[in-house]
């Protein structure tokens, strides 16, 4: 019986839907909570719920649709589940409004299908009562459960109504019946984008792999363009008139001298240098005070220096600066210096990143003592010194990023004999341009080279005008004092050439002397 049964239902439901006669009104299938996009990790199976909806427009009377057949086609996700439970389209018993009437829903078979996936739906709310549809409504027919799998690669996958599917029976079409009559509905697609989660960001400055290539910072092919990877930038501490030395050499015979060191930022590769400058930057320098001493007087400063005022030769401009020597004090006894710089506030000026460019000078003197054959002692960055404010990092900025440099390196300052004036050095005090004459351009010079990163003498011995074995802003006001204030003479060899009557361990590398 339930075989004749079905049988004259199915009949009865092909002769309603494929009347000819025109219906009024306009009707449609589509979906609700169908996602747009779909994004979990690789493998992942994501399962989700979609509405079928059966709507109605501008139908004139009491009645809706009495009855419809549908096929949905679905590539890129599964079908899991379906029901009307719940729905307009479920039995009276279960909340709806079908009762003694027909539903067919079911997952269609591939192989029938030509390997299509997707579902038909066949109903008619009541074969003996005028059951509708509400008419000019939208109404849930039926829920889908769908699944879909995440790949390694993004993916879309389209749900859409269809003709011509094959369930348990005939093929269905996309049909609607309304007061005995068929009528053809628009048919709704929709698309969903299936993606993995975006890699994580690469930080190119935290040692770790973030993106798990195998790979971490500047070994990244991520971190190419990266400020700090494409060459890197460098600090390093070098001589005056040599970024990369590793070396002062003073002589060790009375034990002291000093020692002019200046700061640089570069690339790390020449070759391949960052695409951009730094902005400013904040670095501490330590030394061992027993061993040296960090000058109070013209020095540590960026004067002379890239980093100097554009009204002492630098690029600096409505920036900041502050250089200080630290308290050992709140140091717990490190000694030192730190210095902050912004280059500007209000204009893109960045040091040039492919060159070594001087950031600041400092001069040391060997602590009393201290000196000798032998001697050795380090001036290298340091993180943590603490200056008027709180403790300074040795950190560079670039395009507004807190960056590490690529390389750190200081010098050291060493004692030896080999570095000590031969007895026979003959120069003339004061003569610091070494042109044989003691004039005005003689303290013009020391001060471009002191204050304004200008060659230094030939004869560094020249320059100590005041003889008390350094060289510092106290000898070009000498000799001032001398030539026009009625100062005091320099002391031998002074005014002719001749031998240091107090050998001191200052150079003197070339003499104009004969």
């Amino acid at each position: 019986m339930g075989r004749i049964s079905t049988t004259l239902v199915a009949g009865f439901l092909c002769l309603c839907l494929t009347a000819t006669l025109e219906a009024q009104g306009e009707f449609s299938y589509g979906f609700e909570d169908v996602p747009e996009n779909i994004q979990a990790e690789t493998g992942t199976t994501v399962p989700f719920q979609v509405k079928l909806v059966l709507g109605s427009s501008g139908l004139d009377g009491a009645t809706g649709p009495q009855g419809w057949s549908l096929g949905v086609a679905n590539n890129g996700v599964n079908i899991t589940a379906l029901t009307t439970a719940g729905s307009a389209a479920a039995d009276a018993a279960d909340g709806g409004l079908r009762n003694t009437g027909f539903e067919v829903f079911e997952i269609v078979d591939p192989g029938r299908n030509d390997g299509q996936q997707g579902l038909v739906q066949a109903l008619v709310l009541s074969f003996v009562m005028p059951i509708t549809l509400p008419p000019n409504t939208e109404q849930i027919v039926g829920f889908v459960d769908y699944e879909a799998t995440v790949g390694a690669e993004a993916s879309s996958a389209t749900i859409q109504y269809q003709n011509g599917l094959v369930g348990s029976g005939q093929p269905v079409n996309n049909d609607v019946t309304f007061e005995g009559q068929t009528a053809t509905p628009t048919l709704a697609s929709a698309n969903i984008n299936i993606e993995p989660p975006p890699p994580p960001e690469t930080a190119c400055d935290d040692g770790e792999d973030n993106d798990g290539d195998g790979a971490a910072d500047c070994e990244d092919s991520d971190c190419a363009d990266a400020a700090n990877c494409a060459g890197g930038i460098d600090l390093k501490i070098g001589t005056p008139d040599d970024p990369d030395a590793s070396q002062i050499v003073l002589c060790s015979s009375d034990g002291g001298g000093e020692a002019l060191v200046t700061a640089y930022v570069g690339p790390n590769d020449p070759a391949d240098p960052p695409a951009n400058g730094a902005q400013g930057w904040s670095l501490g320098i330590e030394h061992n005070p027993a061993e040296l001493t960090i000058t109070n007087d013209t020095y540590p400063t960026t004067s002379g220096t890239v980093a100097g005022d554009v009204n002492d030769g630098g690029i600096r401009n409505t920036g900041f600066e502050k250089t200080e020597i630290i308290d050992p004090g709140r140091n717990d006894g490190r000694a030192g210096l730190v210095s902050a710089v912004v280059l500007s506030f209000t204009m893109p000026i960045t040091l040039d990143p492919a060159m070594d460019q001087s950031i600041l000078r400092a001069r040391y003197v060997v602590a009393d003592g201290a000196g000798g054959e032998g001697f050795s002692s380090e001036i290298n960055f340091s993180n943590g010194l603490i200056g008027a404010g709180q403790p300074v990092d040795t950190v560079l900025t670039v395009q507004g990023q807190t960056l590490m440099p690529r390389e750190i390196s200081g010098i050291t300052v060493v004692h030896s004999e080999d570095a000590c004036a031969p007895p026979s050095a003959v120069f003339l005090r004061a003569d610091a341009n070494n042109d044989t004459k003691v004039d005005i351009a003689d303290p013009i010079f020391t001060i471009n080279w002191l204050i304004r990163n200008g060659p230094a003498p030939a004869c560094v011995a020249s320059a100590d005008s005041n003889d008390d074995g350094k060289t510092d802003i106290s000898d070009p006001l000498y000799t001032i004092a001398y030539r026009f204030m009625a100062g005091p003479v320099p002391a031998a060899p002074f005014p002719s050439c001749g031998e240091d009557s107090t050998p001191d361990g200052l150079a003197c590398d070339n003499s104009s002397c004969p």
